[in-house]
């Protein structure tokens, strides 16, 4: 008996050393997200960039940019499918998060359409961001080059908000 309580403790102690700071404030974020590409002052090596507009709860109402820094080629057997990977930057009057966006789609045509889903990971914040960690996912459809993604998933801040409820 007294072997099986220490077994528990050892977990529960474990469980508490691998818990991300700021996981007493994770929030279950949803948000929509709809883009288009911005060619003007594209850094991308790919020549795509895309900006757009986000729409939120926990506060996470502003803009969007991203940035292509990756893509492969489609295999054989899926032709039309790619892998694609670049930083997203959502900007919002509290501060700046941005997560490496990577994912699979299939986009064709001009003007483009087709769908993509994506996993979005928290690689810098600033403001009420920083110190964030999680992890977002994207599924989304492009209708005539225009981007629409709906966002769900959790966002850990390091810091209390309190003052956001919703």
């Amino acid at each position: 008996m007294r072997r099986t309580n220490y077994f528990f403790l050892a977990i529960a102690i474990g469980c508490a050393l691998i818990t991300p700071a700021g996981a007493n404030n994770c929030k279950n974020i949803k948000v929509l997200i709809v883009d288009s590409s911005e060619p003007n002052g594209c850094t991308s090596p790919y020549g795509f960039c895309a900006a757009g507009t986000a729409q939120g709860n926990h506060r996470m109402n502003g803009t969007t940019y991203f940035v292509l820094d990756g893509a492969s080629s489609p295999p054989a057997t899926a032709p039309g499918w790619g892998v694609t990977t670049g930083l997203l930057t959502y900007t919002t009057p509290d501060g700046t998060l941005t997560v490496r966006e990577t994912g699979v789609g299939k986009l064709s045509g001009h003007p483009s359409n087709g769908y993509l889903t994506s996993i979005e990971e928290v690689v810098s914040g600033t403001g009420r961001f920083a110190g964030a960690t999680g992890f977002l996912y994207n599924n989304a459809t492009d209708v005539n080059s225009v981007f629409y993604s709906n966002i769900s998933g959790k966002l850990c801040l390091s810091t209390d908000d309190e003052s956001d409820d919703h």
